[in-house]
């Protein structure tokens, strides 16, 4: 990156740059798709023309820098083209994943106050008027250059877990988003011809990583479809078909692929939680390894550190450019062991609409730092060399699969759904619910309620249903009294199945590896889910099928029906 290219104080204004300067670099790569710089941005014009348009029909405007634009589309070319288009005309975006339960969509709406959702199928929590469809951009005129924009401007706005039930949205400004995106492409040496993979879900702050370095500086973004993300098999033929040599894959997924079969992979981000010894051994060598560390509020992340075999899997390492870390103890002091505490030009201003929770997180301490500093609520120690390891938390929030959860968020949402009672756990690393069930419900009645509450990623693997659960002397709940639960345990006790051959033999012993399940509890009608089936761990047993019987069994068929029954007789079938 040039000193010339670092004046550059905006993202549209990055964007357009690398366009002028490479515009037959590739810049959208897919199965379907291989768009290069100067078609992406004639699409980019395009699309503002059609958002502008709107925004004069409805309220007589150009788009401003206060106004939100919710973007409610699949992966493809349409939503990166929106993204940038969103900015084009000076706006910022909130990322309105389509699989989001509608109430939670309703939320998003609703606290970002976006004046319109581009998408291509009616919203189930916009009106018809509220929303564009993209696919009318070709016959619009384009917009004739990009709105003036500032670096204090809002780009995005991600929703992050909340206590209360509600989710929380983070504003984050261009001036934040480009010290993360010139430090990226510096390490990682962004730049023409690298290709990078665009493996999370917009949802999903880990999306930036993949999306802004890489559009900004004339890389390549490899997109897979939804099946080649859930198959280890599909995403191993996508990333070498691709020649994809840059990714960020979280932990579990990582512990689900064989390193070797990525030989174009050089480099390998993750974070979100700590990599096992194994991992650190399959990735950690010939190729750098990274993991990456931070809060949705301070910009994705803060802090990096080179992972090799050897290397303690809690170190979470140092500050990236422009980030300052300060490790405070109770009292506020510089400590050797502490609440971690972040200041510099990553942090954000703060929660939209939530003045509350913005004033406690969001905290000012002169004798430590002139800048605002933002509580993360993890304790970290801070090494001899400088290094910082991840602990533990100072509150009830969790980080599962690398989606970071607030455990009162689901149990507000198990109650606001009739139960008396209901408290949330994490147990062996999988999230475990603790019932007194609404009258005339049972578990897997709750559960489908609360995945179209909450989202299916915040559903507990496991639920237990109990007359009354443990309160402490003052009424509140005693969660140090709830009975541990390992991910073997379920609700039920199956009866032992009777083996029809030799392949439901294997089925069920492949089951009872990857669930952690005894395979004298399972038969026919056990369900992969309830029994605390992860997506990654469908990814994993859908793998270890198509290596030992040759068959690929996709993803949403599975997931439709999620038994031991069905495999088997998929596996039957010609």
């Amino acid at each position: 990156m040039t000193r010339e290219d670092s004046m550059r104080s905006t993202v549209i204004d990055r964007f357009n740059d690398v366009c002028t300067q490479h515009p037959d670099a590739l810049a959208l790569i897919s199965d379907e798709v291989r768009l290069d710089y100067a078609r992406l941005h004639a699409r980019v014009a395009r699309m503002a023309g059609l958002i502008e348009h709107h925004f004069a029909a409805a309220v007589g405007r150009a788009p401003r820098a206060e106004d939100i634009v919710a973007l409610s589309l699949y992966k493809g070319v349409d939503l990166y083209v929106a993204i940038l288009a969103t900015l084009w005309v000076g706006a910022g975006y909130v990322p309105l994943d389509p699989t989001l339960a509608a109430d939670l969509q309703a939320h998003i709406l609703d606290t970002s106050c976006a004046a319109f959702v581009v998408t291509t199928r009616q919203s189930p929590a916009a009106a018809a008027d509220r929303c564009i469809d993209p696919r009318d951009a070709e016959a619009c005129a384009p917009s004739p250059a990009a709105a003036p924009r500032a670096p204090e401007d809002g780009c995005y706005t991600i929703f992050t877990s909340g206590s209360t039930g509600r989710p929380k949205g983070v504003r984050i400004t261009d001036r934040n988003l480009l010290n993360l995106v010139d430090w990226m492409r510096a390490e990682f040496a962004f730049a023409p011809g690298r290709r990078v993979l665009q493996y999370s879900t917009i949802n999903f702050d880990a999306s930036i990583l993949d999306i802004f370095p890489t559009l900004l500086s004339g890389a390549a973004l490899c997109i897979p479809t939804g099946d080649q993300r859930l198959s280890a098999a599909l995403l191993e033929e996508f990333c070498t078909r691709h020649q994809v040599d840059l990714a960020f894959l979280p932990p579990a997924l990582l512990g689900v692929l064989d390193a070797a079969r990525f030989p174009a992979l050089r480099d390998v981000l993750t974070g979100g939680e700590a990599c096992s010894p194994a991992t650190l051994a399959n990735w950690g060598a010939g190729r750098r390894l990274y993991n990456l560390y931070g809060p949705t509020e301070c910009t994705v992340l803060v802090s990096f550190k080179p992972m090799a075999t050897a290397t303690d899997r809690t170190n979470i390492g140092q500050a990236i450019p422009g980030v300052r870390l300060h490790v405070l103890d109770d009292d506020g002091r510089p400590a050797a062991r502490g609440e971690l505490h972040v200041a510099g030009v990553a942090v954000s201003s703060g929660y939209v609409g939530n003045e509350a929770a913005t004033r406690a997180l969001f905290v000012a301490c002169p004798a430590v730092d002139d800048g605002l500093l933002y509580k993360t609520g993890d304790i970290v120690d801070r090494d001899t060399h400088g290094d910082l390891h991840f602990v533990g938390r100072t509150d009830r929030q969790v980080k599962v699969r690398g989606y970071r959860i607030e455990l009162e968020e689901i149990e507000g949402a198990l109650v606001r759904l009739g139960c008396p009672q209901a408290a949330v756990k994490l147990s062996y690393g999988e999230l475990v619910a603790y019932v007194v069930l609404p009258t005339g419900q049972d578990i897997d009645d709750l559960r489908r309620r609360l995945a179209e509450t909450v989202g299916e990623f915040k559903v507990p693997s496991i639920f237990r249903a109990f007359e009354r659960l443990p309160l402490k002397p003052s009424g509140k709940m005693d969660h140090d009294a709830l009975p541990d639960l390992a991910p073997a345990e379920t609700p039920t006790a199956p009866t032992p199945p009777e083996p029809a051959s030799d392949v439901l033999v294997q089925l069920t012993a492949l089951w009872s590896d990857v669930l952690g399940v005894p395979a004298h509890t399972l038969d026919a009608g056990s369900n992969f889910r309830h029994l605390g089936g992860t997506s990654i761990k469908i990814v994993r047993m859908l793998s270890a099928i198509e290596r030992r019987f040759a068959v690929r069994v996709p993803f949403a068929e599975f997931l439709h029906n999620p038994t031991l029954g069905f495999l088997f007789t998929a596996l039957q079938t010609p």
